[in-house]
């Protein structure tokens, strides 16, 4: 019990999605990362207006990473939006909105899946709207996530104890500024190499933000983490045993 109860993750993604007429897209939150959390500790959480964010205990989420069992699904005739109501035994369900092409087979209910996305609030009651859904493989996903629970809500408390959220700087010298001209998918460059490397990641480690640099050698360091960060905080890309590694939210 005490697994479920403790909730709390850590992490990087977090992007703001479209789709909903919710006062939370006003603006940007300050708040960046994905928060790997049971379900109790979203439907447990209090938004706060003045932060832009929700709240539970000594955590601050937006983006969460949540896996459950799904109970009950709806695909709407195009395909495009699938409506799942998951359950991760930790007290209680949540409702999943995810915007998707029709192009592969809709999971069914009794499935396992893994979801990152967006908390919101309708009518006081909170739901997520999904950046990536995707099937769990082996029910060992599922005890690494409550691990990863537990882990990441101690590291986030005994950081806010010693003031530790290490935000990274912004400075005014031209060459530590991340690049302005943008590609055809809204990305800058070093945007791009980073989220095409991280694509190829087959491990659950992910890359670490040194092998990056090795392999992305035509960019700087502080251009890769201003990287990283932009698109961590998009929910392109999310960080795995520890802060300084990533995976892509693309990757199963």
């Amino acid at each position: 019990m005490a697994l479920w109860e403790q909730g709390g993750g850590s992490g990087f993604q977090q992007r703001k999605a479209g789709g909903e007429n919710d006062a939370n897209n006003a603006q940007r939150s300050s708040i960046k990362g994905v928060l790997t959390c049971t379900i109790a500790t979203i439907l447990n959480a209090k938004h706060s207006e003045s932060d832009n964010c929700f709240i539970y205990k000594h955590l601050k989420f937006n983006t969460v990473m949540i896996m459950g069992l799904i109970r009950e699904a709806n695909h709407e005739v195009n395909g495009s939006l699938a409506t799942y109501n998951i359950d991760d035994h930790s007290g209680g369900s949540i409702e999943i909105k995810w915007w998707h092409d029709d192009s592969g087979e809709p999971i069914k209910p009794l499935t396992y899946i893994k979801v990152v996305g967006q908390v919101k609030t309708f009518a006081g009651k909170s739901h997520v709207v999904a950046h990536h859904v995707s099937k769990m493989h082996s029910l060992n996903e599922l005890i690494a996530h409550n691990i990863e629970c537990i882990h990441a809500s101690i590291c986030i408390r005994k950081q806010g104890e010693t003031n530790g959220m290490n935000m990274t700087k912004t400075t005014n010298n031209p060459g530590s500024t991340q690049q302005t001209l943008t590609t055809s998918n809204g990305f800058t460059p070093v945007q791009n190499a980073v989220l095409n490397l991280l694509k190829t990641v087959t491990t659950m480690a992910g890359y670490s933000v040194t092998e990056i640099c090795k392999q992305l050698k035509q960019f700087s360091e502080n251009q890769v983490k201003q990287a990283l960060e932009f698109l961590s905080g998009e929910g392109h890309i999310y960080s795995t045993t520890d802060d300084d590694h990533f995976r892509a939210a693309s990757n199963n």
